[in-house]
């Protein structure tokens, strides 16, 4: 498939990988894509494309959950794969591997090919933290991702083979993958940095308070830690994951309040399903009943934006 607009390569990768968007710099974008689906989980792509930045946001991932696994193996050109904070640069020989669940970067100042190998994450036995802790890092350079590069190297350049040759075609990509990924497990990922961290999660609890379901849990699993590890982090700066997210429900709630909300509309908004257990937090922190939290004359229109 040829395309030679950015829309057209967004819909093309979108249709092919996971749905994502493309940006691009170039006056006269040209591209192609050439898949090989070998199994159900496993599929083969070749691309080359002109300059351009393709990425999959917060946004895009909350309209599209995925769970897929890509892994690029760069032949030609020049780039770069973004992911939890990381960048690993792409030249010719090198692989690296990038998580659909979580938003990502791929950027190319010009022209680029590669092949991607795609398969979900549940044919790979690794937590999350541990796909976490390898995304956008250089596989390593070893004789398992040696054969697997010229595995699928080969595979691809080939006519398509029945259905037979591509299942166990598939199966040996995934043994070498999976070589692959065990001998980047040894990798040791460097130091957390736990403000950072921090102040991550708590943007995240504060963009998220009027979601009933907000926890502590949800909060790990989103920046792909423990929880255990979250409670330690809030604890060094005397705070706790808990806490912190009734003291912002509370804190939103009480604005809501003095912008004329209702006890009910305050209490839905800051992720609170029955107004008396609303109530019972507000008083033990306000010491007062928000019922009687008097408006400062700045009409509720059913919005606030936290600050």
């Amino acid at each position: 498939m040829s395309v030679r607009s950015v829309p057209g390569w967004a819909q093309a990768c979108s249709s092919a990988f996971v749905p994502l968007r493309v940006r691009s710099a170039a006056q006269s974008f040209r591209a192609s894509l050439n898949q090989h689906i070998l199994s159900p989980d496993v599929s083969l792509t070749r691309v080359a494309s002109g300059a351009s930045e393709v990425y999959r946001s917060d946004q895009i991932i909350r309209e599209n959950p995925r769970d897929d696994l890509l892994i690029s193996l760069h032949r030609s050109g020049s780039g770069s794969v973004s992911q939890h904070g990381r960048q690993v640069k792409l030249v010719a020989g090198r692989a690296t591997m990038y998580d659909a669940s979580a938003p990502y970067v791929l950027s190319f100042p010009g022209r680029i090919s590669e092949v991607v190998l795609q398969v979900p994450r549940r044919c790979l036995p690794m937590s999350r933290n541990a796909f976490a802790d390898l995304t956008a890092r250089p596989l390593p350079d070893g004789g398992p991702l040696r054969a697997l590069t010229a595995l699928a190297t080969s595979a691809e350049a080939d006519a398509a083979p029945g259905p037979l040759e591509n299942a166990a075609l598939a199966d040996a990509l995934m043994s070498l993958l999976r070589a692959t990924l065990s001998s980047s497990s040894a990798v040791q990922p460097p130091q957390i940095d736990s403000e950072l961290l921090v102040t991550a999660a708590r943007q995240y609890i504060d963009e998220h308070l009027a979601d009933p379901l907000l926890s502590p849990g949800r909060v790990a699993d989103h920046h792909h830690i423990s929880l255990r590890l979250l409670q330690k982090l809030f604890t060094r700066v005397g705070d706790s994951p808990v806490s912190y997210i009734r003291r912002r429900r509370l804190e939103h709630s009480r604005n809501l309040l003095l912008h004329g909300a209702t006890v009910g509309q305050a209490a839905t908004a800051v992720g609170f399903n029955d107004v008396d257990t609303f109530t019972r937090a507000f008083k033990r922190l306000y010491h007062e009943l928000p019922s009687r939290v008097r408006p400062t004359g700045v009409h509720y229109r059913g919005e606030l934006s936290y600050s």
